[in-house]
């Protein structure tokens, strides 16, 4: 669509105003935004309604077999409008009264519209072939382009068009061939999309409740993309909580739908953010709940402890520390965000308490554990997994802490050393970025690097491991000791096989066990722990 095309929208206090573009629209909130009840009122109430096709995500998916067709115009008026003979005033007639919760079950509507123009302009064929003794084109019809674009999309099918039915192969299988009504849902929704947006009005705009219904994330962009070429006089606009799809509509408008009071919408451009990626602006503007960026990646087992320990908060893993920083003082720097609560949780990692208070100040919270994966080593969290395994909790404590303390001993000399350049580090972190000239700046790291003092280093931190050691302090032992495979060494004090222990302590926090675990962990959350429910 390169025309300039105009859409008008509802704003707050029953107020309106006029968008202008030349590119489809895509409006993204959160569930309860009205997404839906902005459509209907689009169809129904805008100026531009009678432009307006909507495909609602409320459908039915019973494709039938075969169709009868009927004249293009009673097709016509039958799929858009409900009724042969209906037009635009009857609208409501369609969703019975009800265009935002209908469910709509028109599939059979479309094919015998698609049926009726494929005999409408066969039978035109026909009549021009008779009239004219040079050769003439045959038409391309409306299920043509379906079947065209449906194969694009799905490559190893092929829908097989007979006179009054649609059937689907495998390609070049030909005994490998099935009825409309046995198709997948995915090959169902692609047909019915394409099939509805091409029964669109011409120069019509056409809105989609949920476009990624139904289909593979795979499939979903070059679908739309194709869909919008064959429709290229129409403006499309798009409703959807999906980040993935809203992010892959590279072209659109992105509208922030923010709320929805049962009369009117409070919505907004989204406003391009350079210091942040746009799936993860799109995630943070497609949801409710206050925003926490924690260590690690999606499908880890931190990142779904997280989320299982916090779920009133939309838990976004960053990958590293330095991500999660980044990140919190983006979002808390962005003006069309100035509302929402922004933390972040990060692994304690050697800190010192200076560092540690600077962060704090920045809503970036520490664990009291050196690694998040420690949590799952804790003395409550060992206790509640031995009890589920009908074992004595007391004793596979002791045995997981005589683990865990052995395998401290072992390397010792290691975890010092780690420790001692952590806080080397952080000091000459402190160099004064301001010094001029190269004398001053020589000056400065000598007189920096001269105030560190290795020795005295190693020994203060040798003497903290062995008071631990000697004392068997095992919450102090989980504040320092980094290391990411203790969860290993508990698992086999437990009877389980490596990286078990974490799977079985998610299992737990995801049934009943929920609480208890969630109260088990809340203190080593340090000052969030306020936070956690």
């Amino acid at each position: 669509m390169t025309e300039k095309r105009t859409l008008t929208l509802p704003r707050i206090n029953g107020a309106t105003e006029s968008i202008e573009t030349t590119q489809s629209l895509l409006f993204i909130g959160a569930n309860g935004s009205g997404k839906t009840r902005l459509g209907t009122w689009i169809e129904i109430t805008s100026p531009q309604r009678q432009l307006v096709h909507r495909i609602s995500a409320q459908k039915s998916l019973s494709m039938p077999d075969s169709t009868t067709p009927v004249s293009i115009e009673l097709a016509e008026q039958n799929l858009l409008f409900g009724n042969p003979g209906w037009n635009h005033q009857h609208k409501m007639n369609k969703w019975s009264q009800k265009p935002a919760t209908t469910l709509l079950s028109d599939y059979e509507k479309l094919m015998v519209y698609l049926f009726s123009d494929e005999t409408e302009a066969n039978a035109k064929f026909k009549i021009a072939v008779k009239a004219c003794t040079a050769r003439v084109e045959p038409p391309v019809t409306k299920i043509d382009l379906v079947k065209e674009v449906w194969e694009k999309i799905l490559p190893h099918r092929e829908l097989v068009i007979g006179g009054l039915r649609v059937q689907t192969r495998v390609k070049d299988q030909a005994e490998k061939i099935y009825n409309s009504s046995e198709m997948s849902d995915g090959e169902r929704v692609i047909f019915y999309l394409i099939g509805q947006c091409l029964a669109a009005p011409k120069n019509g705009i056409i809105v989609i409740d949920e476009p990624e219904l139904h289909l593979h994330k795979s499939v979903q962009a070059p679908l739309w993309a194709e869909i919008e070429k064959l429709r290229s006089d129409c403006l499309f606009v798009y409703l959807t909580h999906d980040v993935d799809f809203a992010a892959a509509q590279n072209g659109a408008t992105r509208i922030w739908l923010k709320s929805f009071d049962g009369t009117s919408w409070d919505w907004e451009p989204v406003n391009p953010d350079e210091s942040l990626p746009d799936d993860l602006l799109l995630e943070v503007l497609g949801s409710r709940k206050p925003v926490v960026f924690v260590e690690g990646d999606n499908g880890s087992y931190d990142v779904s402890l997280y989320r299982e320990i916090l779920p009133n908060f939309l838990v976004i893993p960053r990958g590293s520390c330095s991500q999660v920083i980044l990140s919190v003082k983006a979002l808390k720097a962005n003006a069309q965000l100035h509302h929402l609560s922004v933390f972040g949780i990060v692994d304690r990692d050697r800190r010192v308490p200076q560092e540690i208070a600077a962060l704090e100040a920045d809503s970036i919270f520490v664990l009291t554990v050196a690694e998040v994966e420690n949590l799952f080593c804790t003395e409550e969290v060992i206790k509640i997994a031995s009890k589920r395994l009908a074992r004595d909790p007391v004793a596979d404590f002791q045995k997981v802490s005589d683990e865990i303390f052995k395998r401290l001993q072992q390397e010792l000399n290691t975890q010092i050393s780690l420790r001692v350049a952590s806080e080397i580090k952080f000091q000459l972190g402190m160099f004064d970025q301001n010094t001029k000239g190269e004398g001053a700046l020589s000056g400065a790291l000598t007189a920096l690097a001269q105030g560190i003092d290795v020795k005295q280093l190693y020994s203060t931190f040798a003497a903290s491991f062995s008071q631990i050691i000697a004392s068997g302090n095992y919450e102090m032992l989980l504040s320092t000791y980094n290391r990411k495979s203790l969860a290993n060494q508990a698992s086999g004090a437990l009877g389980l096989k490596n990286g078990e222990l974490p799977e079985l302590i998610l299992r737990l926090a995801r049934g009943d066990c929920r609480d208890e675990i969630r109260s088990a962990l809340k203190k080593y959350f340090g000052n969030f722990g306020a936070h956690v429910a």
